[in-house]
């Protein structure tokens, strides 16, 4: 069952604080998701500068180390996810 939908003239008081209260809440939650895909994206852009460098210098010095470049990811601030032990 749908719920009444109002006309303008015979809205409550009630029923309209409560369609602010969603609109706003709607506005807070696109907010707080925006503000996760900057976070995202800057952190993408930190990671792949920071491989770039570590590829540069890695074939400069004849070798890869992924313990090295774990270190630097840290250093900057992203935290690599623990390895899964589940199949």
């Amino acid at each position: 069952m749908s719920q009444r939908r109002y006309t303008a003239s015979d809205i409550t008081d009630d029923a309209l604080d409560a369609l602010y209260a969603n609109a706003s809440e709607g506005w807070r939650r696109g907010d707080r998701w925006k503000e996760r895909a900057l976070t995202a994206e800057t952190a993408l852009s930190d990671v792949l500068r920071i491989v770039s460098e570590w590829v540069i210098e890695a074939n400069d010095y004849g070798g890869v180390d992924a313990d090295d470049l774990t270190f630097r990811l840290e250093q900057a601030g992203h935290k690599l996810p623990e390895e899964s032990t589940t199949p």
